[in-house]
């Protein structure tokens, strides 16, 4: 999905955008549950919100861990 979105010299996302961060990885049974569970990748999504409905572009980037200091950087596809 996110090799299908990316455009070279893309424009930043505008607008109202909403930004979030999610666990993308294979159900492990009898262990933690979380952000403390195993091989799962943290992905943080920005998308636009078009008002009064519907959605526009959206960016997605893995990130180390889901500390400001892994989050911030991501920022800067929102213009």
């Amino acid at each position: 999905m996110r090799r299908a979105m990316v455009r070279p010299g893309r424009s930043l996302l505008n607008g109202i955008v909403e930004v979030d961060e999610t666990l993308i990885g294979g159900e492990e049974h009898g262990g933690k549950r979380g952000r403390g569970a195993g091989r799962k990748s943290v992905v943080v999504i920005a998308i636009e919100v078009h008002e009064p409905k519907g959605f526009g572009r959206v960016r997605m980037r893995r990130i180390t861990d889901a500390s400001g200091e892994s989050l911030i950087p991501f920022r800067g596809v929102v213009g």
